[in-house]
């Protein structure tokens, strides 16, 4: 059984932390409903005999990386094309050549979609049981189920404080190096700076916060009011964080997770509901052409 750290207000270190237990995932029948993001080992995730990046580097070395296609329409996005440029970096095998290299400093490389950008390895990946039931796992479903791969330098960081779209719970599992995880249940949401009155329901998952504003309660002061749970993610561990609690990372070392978006009994309803919000924005920007 793994620990989860809870920590004080100021994030600080040395400081005293209180320490919350995780569920015991070790036995076969789960049923998803956790209260608290859990982590448990998970040492059969990947059954190949290659590593997973050189797997990838075979099967899709040669796609560009503008054309990734994460789950959300992108994985190189904004200014990262001519960061990728600068450095002599193209193609997804470039990328993973000068992340193993180390010799040259690369942008974060988020949301790889499995679905779309490497079919041929994703049956060598097996779920650990506490992701399932799934009801979202095949491609058709990508937009809500997204296995996606994360790959990302030591000192990297997602960035914002924000939560998964359509209420679904999300599975981690750490496959090099170590990550640190933020994370703020959901009822901390008046005291992590949500943006208010999105017209689009997704956009509402998004705050002002980002991993390097979580100390600054001269901008932030509200965060002090948070309850924070600090996790470290290390090789050949998992996380199961239940639906809507918010976060962001932050690569301790060079780093290379997978997650997926679970859907099941625990939050069909609250799914199936967010996404009907969206279709009226979706609708009209269709007509308009937006």
């Amino acid at each position: 059984m793994m620990i989860m750290e809870k920590v004080n207000n100021s994030l600080g270190i040395g400081q005293k932390k209180t320490l919350d237990r995780c569920l015991d995932f070790s036995h076969e029948k789960i049923t998803i409903a956790p209260q608290q993001p859990c982590v448990f080992s998970c040492s059969d995730f990947w059954q190949h005999s290659e590593p997973l990046l050189d797997a990838l580097k075979s099967a899709s070395g040669d796609t560009l990386l503008p054309d990734l296609g994460g789950t959300y329409g992108w994985s190189v996005r904004y200014r990262q094309v001519e960061d990728y440029a600068g450095l002599g970096v193209e193609t997804l095998a470039d990328y993973i050549d000068a992340f193993r290299k180390g010799v040259v400093t690369l942008p974060y490389l988020r949301h790889i979609s499995l679905n779309h950008t490497a079919k041929s390895i994703r049956h060598h990946i097996k779920d650990p049981v506490a992701f399932s039931p799934n009801w979202v796992t095949s491609p058709w479903l990508d937009r809500w189920g997204g296995p996606e791969l994360f790959i990302g330098q030591a000192g990297t960081t997602f960035g914002h404080v924000h939560r998964d779209h359509l209420s679904v719970h999300v599975g981690f599992v750490q496959l090099e190096g170590e990550k640190e995880f933020i994370l703020f249940p959901p009822d901390d949401e008046a005291y992590v700076y949500a943006f208010q009155g999105r017209e689009f329901p997704y956009q509402d998952r998004a705050t002002r916060v980002h991993y390097v504003d979580l100390n600054d309660y001269q901008q932030f002061p509200l965060l002090r009011m948070a309850s924070p749970r600090r996790i470290v993610l290390r090789a050949g561990q998992a996380l199961l964080m239940p639906a809507n609690w918010w976060h962001t990372t932050y690569n301790l070392t060079d780093s290379v997770t997978y997650s997926i978006r679970i859907v099941n009994s625990t939050n069909i309803a609250e799914c199936i509901g967010e996404d009907l919000a969206g279709v009226p924005r979706w609708w009209r920007k269709l007509i308009r052409n937006e």
